[in-house]
């Protein structure tokens, strides 16, 4: 008897139909909400950062008492999420390839070449990153809660919900917090923006792969965010 238990010819050469999606806690996108398997629904805000320490005293004072002055003003659960990837400079380079090929002199392309082989040898040799900022509202509280005897024996994905229903019911809770958040950013400085079902979607798209975070074209053509094994 084999370890792992036995494994016959035909279960190797079965197809895989394991997702990623059968991993995460996420159960639609919708209407710029994100639904989650335990009964949450959250909205993302994107926010922008100040470079902190090239403020001066007197600034970073005023930053710190705005932003305790948020936290004190909160009423509900927030979460704060970092996220940082390579940053990508294909674009760049290619517009610089494009003015490259309007010019007609010599000489300009020449150091148009210098200046392009400059800065794609910055950003491999220094590994130079990008961070984004965002926080994320919950609907219900992010404090755990003791399992119910039926939790006990449903697993995530036997719970069934009206996805519509719970985003009518968070939407009214939701808007007015994001409207408060975005108002107590703007008084530190920053600015910011809830992110949308396709800000969403590939955000998760671009965590999730990030060997191929560009996503494919047609991306509007997409009819769910979610894709269905059975």
């Amino acid at each position: 008897m084999a370890l792992f238990g036995n494994t016959s010819n035909s279960q190797l050469n079965a197809p895989i139909v394991a997702t990623t999606q059968a991993h995460l806690n996420i159960q639609d996108i919708k209407d710029n909400f994100l639904v989650l398997k335990d009964k949450n629904v959250c909205l993302v805000i994107e926010t922008s950062a100040v470079n902190f320490y090239l403020l001066s005293e007197v600034e970073q004072s005023s930053k710190i008492y705005a932003f305790a002055g948020m936290l004190n003003s909160l009423g509900f659960y927030i979460q704060v999420m970092i996220h940082t990837e390579n940053v990508d400079i294909s674009t760049y380079l290619k517009n610089i390839d494009e003015y490259k090929v309007k010019q007609q002199d010599p000489k300009i392309k020449y150091q148009i070449d210098i200046y392009r082989k400059f800065v794609k040898d910055l950003i491999v040799k220094n590994n130079v990153l990008d961070k984004h900022f965002y926080i994320v509202i919950p609907y219900l509280t992010l404090m755990p809660k003791k399992p119910s005897l039926m939790d006990k024996f449903l697993k995530k994905e036997d719970i069934i919900f009206d996805t519509d229903e719970m985003i009518s019911q968070a939407s009214p809770r939701l808007l007015p917090r994001r409207d408060h958040i975005i108002r107590q950013l703007t008084r530190m400085g920053l600015k910011s923006k809830q992110l949308e079902s396709t800000d969403l979607i590939k955000l998760f798209y671009n965590i999730y792969n990030p060997m191929n975070a560009k996503i494919r074209e047609g991306f509007d053509e997409y009819t769910s965010p979610i894709v269905s094994y059975k």
